[in-house]
């Protein structure tokens, strides 16, 4: 046991001896082997640098890359030398060695050498692409890559050099091995470079300012971390905007993959102005839900008389006008159904809206349909605080957060918001792409941005949210917004515009003006803002908010809209608007209609087994929001169904324990329908519901699994109706 432990520690030494040990220890017969007869006057050799690899396999070639040979003497580097072991000499299994000497000669020195392994291994081999870039003060990363040996075989238990999840924190090139015991490495190259980064290398011209005077970054040089000269960065202040807020101001340089970098601009007050006073008016629609036509009985305005109705104010002075929707345009009436809001799209741009909110019903036809009409829409579609879930950053690109409206020399700056977490009122399977996180803080950032930088006089704050619970209160979530910005000296906003829960509001929150305009064109609000002005900027002095009946002011039909109507692609669709279904001898509340929408799911999949598996069900249910109002008695049209039953979830069938079935059937948010005798096999049975309820994000009260069929709830109830309603109403 002593001989082992001192063999252990002498071993290190010796191999330490073999791969530094100079001339004078070089063995019997090297070149530099000192002549007898007296002292050597050779200069020795020595190693200051290994060559880049001494581990060899069989079949790799020799290499002296890397390698620094100097004189002992007074330090210099040595060239010219030979090697006992030839550049490119390939190993074979003869070869194979854990210790042979490479000796380093070269005429009128004392040699040296340095000692290599060569084995006889399989060989590692990488599969896939490597990250082979970073940036100081990454973390390592092999990439997705997969390591097997050269018959194929995956290693998963190999080990690398640099430790995965290491911080790479000196720039260089680097080689990264691979290693397994019993088998010959392999090995890439990485480059850690150093971080991007912008400097100001010189000042614009101009950094000091009066207010009304415009910004230019003339003169201004920017340069990367080695001193190069960068041209293609971008500023956060647009040039030629005017500065309208005295103070000191951050202007941000910016390039995609760099650092930033910033520097200062003063704004100075300016004397002298003009007294200017103007007002400022807002007409705004919210919740629209493709009511197109007229409907005196439902007092549905209709957009032919909303927008003769707009147009005409807005006409009368136009350069203190704004067109406003709080989003649900869309989904809801018989023609905007019809054509995936093409109409309505239509209308709304002959009307001339300069912006519209994101409403939840906007997704109720998928991600493809909102970047379709966005693409079709005349306004920007705005909304600050939708991200797509798989990162929580990335704002998809049919959506803006702002939209900045200029008037003359007036700029308004109107920032779109979500009711935070406005997903769950969206159907699962397309909601869980998206993220709505809290809007405040995004408006707070926007609202400084937007006055400091892109110069506006007036923020608006326009939300898919009804802000406060019923006709009365106050909109006290958004009370952070109605605060002053210490940068800019003025609140966050300096109006509010609220929908979603299609109530008539309006009044005034901390001095903030805010109105919401019910819903389906039944309402109109025209929200007016006092501004007083210096010829530089404007500010708020006073207010006024108003929510009209549409039927009552709006008294007059917009040929052009009518035009719309008639055209070829809509013409045929209109014409079957009114096409009857159905006769009710009595009216119907809602929440009953409900129930005579599980009875035709019911009916519908069990009088079609063949398209839903041959699976019979035996219990059905919908949520009560899904049927928007009651049913008159009398003839029942497709325009109707449409008004009363607008969504199109898809039937969904249900795996349900019996504990499930009594969830759905004492829920306050469901009506349920079964036949009295529900069968269960196995502890189990079959369920017919829509996706609203299989895919909400709380669905495993209700089931154990689900299947989704192409037809949708409304084709049930279509098909039940037609067929006589065949179990009653």
């Amino acid at each position: 046991m002593k001989k082992s432990k001192i063999f252990t520690l002498l071993v290190p030494i010796l191999l330490s001896f073999s791969v530094f040990s100079c001339g004078g220890n070089a063995s019997k017969g090297d070149s530099g082997e000192t002549p007898s007869g007296g002292e050597s006057t050779l200069h020795s050799l020595y190693i200051a640098s290994l060559p880049t690899t001494t581990l060899y396999n069989v079949g790799d070639s020799f290499s002296l890359n890397g390698i620094k040979v100097i004189d002992t003497a007074d330090g210099s580097i040595v060239s010219g030398y030979t090697s006992s072991i030839a550049e490119g000499y390939k190993f074979t299994s003869e070869d194979v060695s854990t210790n042979t000497r490479v000796t380093i000669s070269k005429e009128g020195y004392n040699s040296t050498y340095f000692s290599i392994a060569i084995s006889n291994y399989e060989k590692l081999v990488i599969v896939g692409e490597p990250i082979t870039t970073f940036i100081v003060g990454d973390l390592f990363v092999l990439g997705n890559i997969t390591v097997t040996t050269e018959s194929g075989v995956v290693v998963s238990d190999y080990t690398s050099n640099i430790r995965i999840g290491n911080a790479l924190n000196t720039v260089g090139q680097f080689e990264v091995v691979l290693s397994k015991t019993g088998f010959a490495s392999v090995s890439y190259t990485i480059n850690i470079n150093p971080i991007k980064s912008l400097q100001v290398d010189s000042l614009p011209t101009e950094t000091s300012y009066t207010v009304g005077d415009a910004f230019s970054s003339s003169g201004l040089v920017i340069v990367d971390e080695l001193n190069n000269v960068v041209t293609d960065y971008s500023l956060d202040i647009e040039e030629g905007t005017i500065f309208k807020y005295d103070g000191d101001f951050t202007v941000t340089v910016s390039k995609e993959e760099y650092t930033c970098t910033s520097f200062t601009v003063t704004v100075s007050k300016r004397g002298g102005g003009g007294e200017i006073n103007r007002t400022l008016s807002f007409y705004y629609l919210n919740d629209t839900h493709g009511s197109f036509i007229r409907n005196e009985s439902l007092s549905e305005a209709g957009m032919s008389y909303l927008s003769s109705y707009i147009k005409t104010n807005v006409n009368k002075d136009p350069n203190n006008s704004i067109v406003l929707s709080g989003g649900d345009m869309f989904q809801g009436g018989y023609e905007s159904n019809e054509t995936k809001g093409k109409i309505m799209v239509e209308a709304m741009n002959e009307i001339g809206f300069d912006a519209m909110v994101l409403g939840n019903h906007e997704f109720d036809w998928g991600e493809e349909a909102i970047e379709t009409n966005s693409q079709l829409l005349d306004c920007p579609l705005i909304s600050c605080n939708v991200f797509y879930s798989y990162d929580k950053t990335t704002r998809p690109d049919w959506v803006t957060p702002y939209a900045i409206i200029e008037r003359g020399d007036l700029k308004v700056g109107i920032i779109g918001a979500d009711e935070e977490d406005i997903g769950t009122s969206i159907t699962g399977s397309i909601s869980d792409n998206f993220y709505f996180p809290s809007p405040v803080s995004y408006i707070k950032q926007y609202s400084t941005y937007l006055r400091t930088n892109a110069g506006c006089d007036v923020i608006i704050a326009a939300f898919h949210d009804g802000g406060f619970e019923g006709y009365d209160g106050e909109p006290v979530k958004y009370q952070e917004l109605t605060t002053t910005d210490s940068t800019t000296n003025r609140k966050y906003v300096d109006a509010m515009f609220f929908a979603h829960d299609h109530m008539r509001k309006n009044g005034t929150y901390n001095g903030v003006p805010f109105l919401e305009a019910g819903c389906n064109g039944k309402n109109i609000g025209v929200l007016s803002l006092d501004l007083l002005g210096d010829g530089y900027s404007y500010e708020v002095t006073a207010s006024s908010t108003n929510v009209y009946w549409g039927t009552t002011v709006a008294k007059t039909q917009d040929p052009k809209i009518e035009a719309i109507a008639q055209k070829d692609e809509y013409r045929e669709i209109i014409e079957h608007a009114d096409d009857v279904i159905y006769t009710f001898d009595e009216r119907i509340e809602s929440d009953d209609f409900t129930y005579s929408v599980c009875k035709a799911m019911y009916w519908f999949v069990n009088n079609n087994l063949e398209q839903f598996d041959n699976t019979q069900i035996y219990f059905a249910s919908h949520n009560k929001g899904g049927i928007r109002s009651d049913v008159e008695a009398g003839d029942f049209t497709r325009r109707d169904l449409i008004k009363v039953f607008p969504f199109d979830n898809l039937l969904s069938m249900q795996t349900c324990t019996s504990n499930n079935i009594n969830r759905m059937s004492t829920s306050s948010y469901y009506r349920t329908y079964d036949n009295g005798n529900i069968v269960y096999t196995g502890g189990y049975t079959k369920a017919i519901s829509i996706t609203y309820i299989t895919e909400y994000r709380y669905a495993y009260y209700y089931q154990v699994d689900y299947k989704n069929y192409e037809y949708t709830a409304k084709d049930a109830l279509l098909n039940y109706l037609l067929a006589g309603a065949p179990l009653g109403l």
